[in-house]
C-alpha cells in the first residue's frame, strides 16, 4: 500500500513540476541550498555536470521547482535528488 501511495506521489510531483513556472531567482536560491548538500557538491566538482546545472534549461527547471520548506523531509529530498540526477544523466546522452 505504501508503494502505491509513493508511486502516486512521485507522479504528482512530476506532473505539477512541469506545470509550474520558475524564475531565475528561484533556481539560484535552490542551487544555493543544494550547494550545502554533499551529493550536489560532487556533481558540481565534475565539469560536465556543472555545465548542465548552470546552463541546461531542463535541469535548471527541475532545480527551480522544488520547495525549500519541504526539503527537510527526507522522502521529498530523496525524490528531488533523484529527479535532478536523472535529468542530468539523461542530458548527457
Amino acid at each position: 500500500m505504501q508503494s502505491i501511495i509513493e508511486f502516486i506521489s512521485n507522479i504528482s510531483v512530476v506532473i505539477f513540476s512541469f506545470l509550474k513556472e520558475v524564475t531565475e531567482d528561484e533556481i539560484e536560491k535552490n542551487i544555493a541550498y543544494l550547494k550545502q548538500e554533499e551529493w550536489f557538491q560532487e556533481y558540481l566538482a565534475c565539469n560536465r555536470y556543472r555545465e548542465l546545472i548552470f546552463n541546461n534549461s531542463k535541469v535548471r527547471h527541475i532545480i527551480g521547482t522544488f520547495n525549500l520548506e519541504k526539503m527537510s523531509k527526507m522522502r521529498y529530498h530523496r525524490k528531488y535528488q533523484n529527479r535532478i540526477v536523472t535529468a542530468m544523466v539523461k542530458s548527457l546522452d
